[in-house]
């Protein structure tokens, strides 16, 4: 389980946005209209991370693999809670898709291990997919640990799809809200989009 853990919690940002009003959030079109033209920047989802759907290995090089829900920033309850990520909540359905894919760096063998102590030990892509998966942002990043801790987590935004063609920035930190009724973590997150790069939104 320490790899489940360490991989959702290295994917703590997200995407937000929806096409509606619900509990008072921009529609999705409207916030892009806001970022093409510089007057936002922060765009900001849930997602719960889904157990049932991880893969992992513990050893250097070793493919971890797994999925979850987007759901609108705000929707997904805080603590030990008992939401299916498959599942609504309080009425919103899912919105979206998340995938996460990432390789251990660690363990270095022993004779060598203090040469790359500054190494980070995770390396992961993940996949924020809207509209079906017609639309996109995908996120590359790297995080180090303390034992099963991670102390610092670093995520380029490599690039969007759809809505989001053009996009650049990248993601730091994040919000885990705790953990769903699959044992996986509730989060939130945020990306810092650079003002004006997505350009997608003119032509959807």
């Amino acid at each position: 389980m320490r790899n489940i853990t360490n991989f959702t919690l290295l994917g703590l940002v997200i995407v937000a946005g929806l096409d509606g009003a619900e509990r008072g959030f921009t529609p999705l079109t409207e916030f892009q209209a806001e970022v093409r033209g510089g007057a936002h920047h922060v765009f900001t989802l849930d997602v719960a991370a889904d157990c049932r759907t991880f893969v992992d290995r513990p050893n250097r090089a070793d493919v971890s693999f797994g999925s979850g829900k987007i759901f609108p920033a705000g929707t997904l309850p805080s603590g030990t809670a008992n939401n299916d990520p498959t599942q609504a909540v309080n009425g919103i359905a899912p919105i979206g898709d998340w995938t996460t894919r990432g390789q251990n760096a660690f363990p270095f063998p022993t004779d060598i291990a203090a040469s790359y102590s500054s190494t980070p030990t995770f390396f992961a892509t993940q996949y924020y997919m809207l509209d079906g998966g017609r639309s996109a942002l995908t996120v590359e990043g790297y995080a180090y640990f303390q034992g099963d801790t991670p102390v610092e987590a670093q995520f380029s935004l490599t690039g969007g799809i759809g809505r989001f063609r053009g996009a650049a920035g990248d993601l730091q930190g994040g919000s885990t809200l705790g953990t769903n009724a699959t044992g996986c973590p509730n989060f939130r997150a945020r990306f810092n989009l650079v003002p004006a790069s997505v350009r997608g939104a003119a032509e959807h």
